[in-house]
């Protein structure tokens, strides 16, 4: 699906305080010796890096910028666990929280038009993923507000550091996930992976989470090498934390906690999914794999939460939404794709968490488009998903109706059969149906 927040998140990578802090929280949690420190301080065998250069920008006195030689020693140690050489200097800007938010909200204005905000916050509506009085553009920029401690502008080529908010025994964490990126866009240019690859909702979530979770990856190897330990040698501790994530994340951050469920999924996914995808191709390539995603990434979200697809070099299957009769009346505001945390979050959201994890892991392909009656001014949505078997898409076929139920307003069924399911709710009539391996869906009907 498309998301103002990915974009934003896309056009800079950013360090989310809440996922930093809980990864790390829950790691210590799991591995109480993560943070112990060594009698002997890590000797470092990569060669020196170049300076650092420090820029803070206007803003109070107190700035915690990071030393030049507190960075120098981080990017060495990325450099060791990357095989990735420093190139030039990573500038530094500090901002107060206050500037933060000011430019949160520029880059805001700058990714997202108006107009392309109101479609995607109509689609999301009407797909059931948030409540029909939602603002998206304020949620989304309270959202990025409360929690990016700092970001790597990869336009700029700069990282910027938000003044106060990580405290500071977690200030070398940030710097470690944050210069993961740095180093990376020196090697493979991060706007031309991260905006300038294929037109794709999938192949833009994918690469997010490819970038996201590689600097996750590396901020928590970074940590275990204090006292000896890998990532390498130590899968376990991931499959301890990352369950506590989304909860933990709620109960400490009150905009993130009321947020709707597919936003809260759409902020954790890179940073959570991503960082199981680095370790499962880390521990089939080494050293390797950090250059080999960035060089070759994988091709939908369905690759990220199942890397053993990526690996086998799976191609991806296609699907097209249903045709409609009238298309002449109606005005394209938008298509997209619908991937497997997609439908994850309908089935959670609308029936349990146990429903979704037996059936999104069948999805296949999705797509979408959304249309507007050049008259009345009316939305149709036009969808399909195929499923790894017809029994996948018969079981998808009852659970959406379960979605339908609980997303609309004046819901009336006028026939429900096997295979059809007919109605009209507060967007017009909807005709859903499941055929073979596939499920697909008219909504907004007049």
């Amino acid at each position: 699906m498309k998301n103002p927040m990915r974009k934003l998140l896309a056009g800079r990578v950013s360090a989310l305080w809440l996922v930093v802090a809980i990864v790390a929280a829950c790691a210590c949690a799991a591995a109480p010796t993560l943070f112990a420190q060594p009698a002997a301080a890590q000797a470092v065998s990569a060669p020196a890096a170049p300076p650092v250069s420090a820029q803070p920008a206007a803003a109070p006195a107190a700035q915690a910028v990071p030393s030049a030689e507190q960075v120098r020693k981080i990017l060495t140690q990325i450099s060791e666990i990357t095989g990735m050489a420093l190139k030039r200097p990573v500038p530094i800007t500090v901002m107060n929280k206050e500037e933060w938010g000011r430019w949160v909200d520029d880059r805001m204005r700058e990714s997202v038009k108006p107009e392309e905000l109101r479609v995607e916050e109509t689609a999301l509506k009407m797909f059931g993923f948030v409540p029909a009085d939602f603002d998206l553009r304020a949620a989304t920029v309270d959202l990025m507000t409360e929690q990016a401690a700092a970001v790597y502008d990869h336009k700029a080529k700069r990282m910027i550091i938000v003044q106060g908010a990580a405290p500071d025994e977690m200030q070398e964490a940030v710097l470690v996930h944050e210069l993961s990126h740095a180093l990376a866009d020196q090697h493979f240019d991060m706007h031309r992976f991260l905006d300038k690859g294929p037109r794709s909702d999938e192949s833009e979530a994918a690469r997010l989470a490819v970038v996201e979770g590689q600097a996750m990856w590396i901020m928590l190897e970074a940590m275990l090498n204090r006292s000896g330990q890998s990532l390498k040698k130590n899968s376990a501790v991931l499959e301890l934390m990352l369950p506590a994530m989304r909860d933990m994340a709620a109960a400490q951050y009150p905009v993130f906690g009321k947020s709707p469920l597919y936003l809260k999924e759409s902020l954790l996914f890179p940073y959570s999914a991503g960082l199981k995808f680095q370790q499962a191709v880390v521990e089939k390539m080494d050293r390797e794999a950090f250059a080999a995603v960035l060089r070759d990434p994988p091709r939908n979200t369905h690759q990220i939460i199942h890397p053993e697809l990526y690996l086998a070099h799976e191609t991806p299957a296609m699907v097209e939404p249903p045709e409609y009769e009238q298309r002449d009346k109606m005005k394209k505001l938008t298509d997209g794709d619908i991937g497997e945390m997609d439908v994850h979050v309908w089935f959670e959201q609308y029936g349990s968490k146990q429903d979704a994890d037996k059936l999104a892991p069948a999805w296949r392909a999705g797509r979408f488009e959304l249309t507007e009656n050049r008259a009345t001014k009316k939305p149709l949505l036009r969808w399909a998903i195929l499923w790894d078997s017809p029994d996948s898409a018969r079981q998808a076929f009852a659970l959406y109706q379960q979605v339908v139920e609980g997303k609309s307003q004046g819901l009336v069924w006028k026939q429900r059969t096997d295979a059809l399911a007919e109605g009209s709710n507060q967007y017009g009539g909807l005709r859903i149906r499941w055929e073979g391996a596939r499920t697909e869906g008219l909504e907004g009907l007049p």
